[in-house]
């Protein structure tokens, strides 16, 4: 028997009787499917700003950073490559009015001022508003402060220890 032979007959009882030779109307080769012609319908980007989407949200303004006079950055004073990013001149000017130079102080600082800006803290049982220069320079202290210290404030300020 040839190999022909055995093709066939491997063909044929795998194709319940129909042998490969033997199947017509069908083509050669596979096709792969082809993309239309026509334009694709992607979604547009929403162009719209978040201001007009959402009623006030707005820039933040010199109450809500606690910042008065922002100044230009002086990338001297900044660690190496380090980018402030929105809000810079008040970023900058909250750094020079903390005097903060360690990096990592400067990058907690900077993200919380950020965030702060857009997101006031409001205390309500003293109904004010909370800067948020004076949110990120307090959590710079707190983040300076070595934890024994953190530990003993709580202690001392919580009546019910013996």
């Amino acid at each position: 028997m040839s190999n022909k032979d055995t093709y066939n007959l491997y063909s044929n009882e795998r194709n319940n009787g129909y042998g490969v030779n033997q199947i017509r109307g069908g083509q050669d080769q596979l096709k792969r499917k082809i993309a239309a012609t026509t334009e694709s319908t992607a979604k547009k980007p929403r162009t719209d700003k978040l201001y007009e989407i959402v009623p006030g949200v707005t820039f933040p303004t010199a109450e809500t950073m606690g910042i008065d006079t922002p100044m230009d950055p002086d990338f001297s004073r900044l660690p190496k490559g380090f980018k402030l990013g929105k809000l810079a001149r008040e970023k900058f000017a909250g750094i020079v009015k903390a005097d903060l130079y360690d990096q990592y102080e400067i990058q907690f600082y900077c993200s919380l001022f950020e965030h702060f800006s857009y997101n006031p803290i409001y205390l309500f049982d003293q109904d004010i508003w909370i800067p948020a220069h004076v949110h990120a320079y307090t959590e710079v202290i707190k983040f300076r402060t070595p934890p024994y210290v953190l530990l003993q404030q709580a202690l001392s300020a919580n009546h019910f220890h013996t």
